[in-house]
């Protein structure tokens, strides 16, 4: 079972008079929610009005469909982690594994505050718009770890960089999952010192 952290109070309905950027909040929250409890399909207007107590009003006049909800709560995550792991890297010392392991531990500690985003990392499938979102920033995260990799001595060629970073992205996730399932014995420093192993020898390999 996946450690979700919190939740939210379904019997704390949010009042109609409520202020928009409060209701788009309540929103955003329980469909996180019932993603990650029940998968993004059971993500629907009725389900997140009624977990809120809003109604579909409030709704449509924030969101034009469940999609565009789902969206943007995976693009607010994304960029929540990427300006972690940013500032993160920007604070850490220049060799290549200290930038990784700054990278990792960073992600780490995002997932921390908020367990339910690990679903929107790895639950795309299915839905053609989060898998379009999935696929562009990893396709960002990858070009990130090609520029930084470009800066050592001798490195290899960012195109093999691309195509090592997509595979780590991969493993990530997986480790990810492991680490935040209560069943695991996989831990967090596991997730942030073994992966940051892993991340050097997979981005070196020529």
């Amino acid at each position: 079972m996946i450690r979700t952290g919190r939740r939210v109070r379904h019997n704390d309905p949010v009042t109609q008079d409520t202020r928009p950027v409060r209701a788009r909040a309540a929103l955003l929250d329980a469909a996180l929610q019932l993603w990650s409890d029940a998968g993004w399909a059971a993500v629907t207007p009725a389900a997140v009005c009624a977990a809120t107590g809003l109604g579909e009003a409030v709704f449509r006049a924030e969101f034009a469909s469940a999609e565009d909800l789902l969206v943007e709560i995976f693009d607010e995550g994304t960029e929540e982690r990427a300006a972690m792991v940013l500032v993160a890297m920007d604070a850490a010392g220049p060799g290549r594994g200290e930038q990784i392991h700054a990278c990792l531990d960073a992600f780490a500690s995002c997932l921390e505050r908020d367990p339910r985003q690990c679903v929107v990392l790895v639950e795309a499938i299915g839905c053609p718009p989060l898998r379009a979102r999935r696929r562009r920033a990893n396709v960002g995260f990858s070009a990130l770890i090609a520029g930084e990799t470009s800066k050592i001595a001798n490195p290899p060629s960012a195109e093999k960089v691309q195509v090592a970073a997509q595979f780590c992205l991969g493993g990530l996730a997986e480790l990810t999952l492991a680490w935040l399932d209560e069943t695991s014995p996989v831990t967090r420093e596991q997730l942030v010192e073994h992966g940051t192993r892993l991340f050097e020898s997979a981005l070196m390999t020529r």
